[in-house]
């Protein structure tokens, strides 16, 4: 079937299949009234999008049917890079993981370990991805695949990745976002979560010689609303410092000598889950969400973490009788953050480009 994309097709086109991919459940009526066209042309696009595989054919013609999305037409990779390791994870379009590898290379040159390291090993698997993401501890700008800072990779001055990663001779395309970020994608692309939400990610990396110790704590938070994350005028928004540095709480502030020993000091320990409960009572409470997303605890108690936050999180909100958030402790997943960073890729690809007047969608050419 020949669909002449035009202007106003192509948008259209791009736009359906952003629809049916953000709501599993949407059928034709609710497109046709969301997109304000007829049912014949809203059918028209659906047998476009069902020849070129991206739709699966139903055998009803009833317009009220859910469209279903063929999960398996488009992959993504992700890859979260640590200094001390990295996690790689290829996932489908509904979040099926199909293959998941763990590196512990002591990586320094990122844009290299891309290009020596995660390209063969996606090569090797068989499978065409229609992206990569990257997800880094640090200030990134995600626009300009750009890294700001990150102290983990000592990195003091700027680091510039490349648009594409070549994979199997082909140019695939490369997006970047901080590694808290990263997770929260994961819940929007694959759990479509449009309500206000904010994750706070730990990182504990022991040490390699005293496995009792904790060689560094790399922590950071995001705010995400509407399917998006806030990003601020220096592309922060993920860092996380020990309680803003206010005068009253400096008492609370974990030293780097004293997080060595946070696996076997109890009184750190208790001063670290304080610190971090004020942070977090502070933030849910001034951006007014309602779950709040917990990852990397394992170590700690989670009832005892819970109730602290429970605690502060009713001592300093302003409504406490209302203004109430869910705390969700995450389990141990050492693929979460890659995992996310697939998800980025999706939505690089299917929303970001129905955002813009004019789209050039990467994955929709404009002639048919």
């Amino acid at each position: 079937m020949q669909l002449s994309l035009g202007k106003t097709n192509h948008r259209q086109v791009c736009t359906m299949y952003k629809l049916i991919y953000q709501n599993p459940n949407i059928n034709r009526k609710v497109i046709c009234d969301t997109l304000a066209i007829d049912r014949a042309m809203v059918t028209h696009i659906y047998n476009y999008l069902v020849e070129h595989g991206w739709v699966i054919e139903q055998e009803s013609t009833l317009k009220r049917l859910p469209l279903v999305l063929n999960e398996n037409k488009i992959y993504a990779a992700g890859v979260e890079i640590q200094p001390e390791y990295q996690v790689l994870v290829i996932t489908n379009l509904r979040g099926k993981v199909l293959f998941e590898k763990r590196f512990t290379e002591v990586v320094r040159d990122i844009a290299g370990f891309l290009k020596n390291t995660i390209s063969p090993a996606i090569e090797s698997i068989g499978l065409t991805v229609s992206g990569l993401g990257v997800a880094l501890p640090g200030i990134v700008v995600p626009s300009e695949r750009k890294i700001l800072r990150s102290v983990p990779f000592g990195a003091d001055a700027e680091v510039q990745l490349p648009e594409n990663i070549i994979i199997n001779n082909e140019p695939v395309p490369l997006f970047l976002d901080n590694d808290v970020r990263c997770w929260g994608w994961g819940r929007v692309a694959f759990n479509k979560e449009t309500e206000p939400f904010f994750v706070f990610l730990q990182h504990f990396i022991d040490s390699k010689d005293n496995p009792d110790l904790i060689n560094r704590i790399s922590g950071g938070s995001s705010y995400f609303a509407n399917g998006k994350p806030c990003i601020g005028a220096n592309s922060c928004g993920g860092e996380l410092p020990g309680i803003f540095r206010i005068e009253e709480f400096r008492s609370l502030h974990i030293g780097e000598d004293e997080k060595e020993t946070l696996k076997s000091n109890k009184e750190n320990q208790e001063k670290f889950i304080k610190n971090y409960a004020l942070i977090v009572s502070f933030l849910a409470t001034v951006f007014d969400v309602k779950k709040v997303y917990l990852a990397g605890f394992e170590n700690f108690d989670k009832a005892s973490l819970i109730q602290k936050i429970e605690k502060y999180s009713s001592e300093y909100c302003l409504y406490p009788e209302f203004q109430k958030h869910e705390i969700v402790f995450e389990n141990d997943d050492a693929t979460k953050t890659a995992y996310g960073a697939c998800g980025l890729v999706f939505e690089e690809l299917i929303v970001k480009p129905c955002e813009n007047e004019s789209i050039d969608s990467r994955i929709f050419p404009k002639k048919a």
